[in-house]
């Protein structure tokens, strides 16, 4: 949130997004989730948008957890990593191909 805010804050109400790479997703044992390489690890927030392209303008903004689902088992860490920044999943899972 630290790095998060002033970006809001500069764009006013136009819409942009930025991604963090992360070195890897950490295992959280309590959760039941292992480490996920670097490959499979960032997070893009897409500001006064609902999309990564900004063709969906809102009032709010969007945040994108990227992360590898093989088998649908980091759905749960998509819910942890809301719960620790208070917040909630709301959204959908969305496949990409990389």
């Amino acid at each position: 949130m630290d790095r998060a805010e002033p970006f809001i804050a500069a764009l006013g109400p136009d819409p942009a997004a930025v991604r963090w790479d992360l070195d890897a997703w950490p295992a959280v044992p309590e959760a039941g989730l292992e480490a996920i390489s670097q490959k499979y690890a960032y997070l893009t927030l897409a500001v006064n948008s609902r999309d990564l392209y900004q063709d969906e303008l809102s009032l709010d903004h969007t945040v994108y957890v990227h992360v590898r689902n093989r088998n649908g088992d980091q759905i749960d860490r998509v819910h942890w990593l809301a719960d620790q920044a208070g917040g909630r999943f709301t959204g959908r899972v969305e496949l990409a191909r990389l």
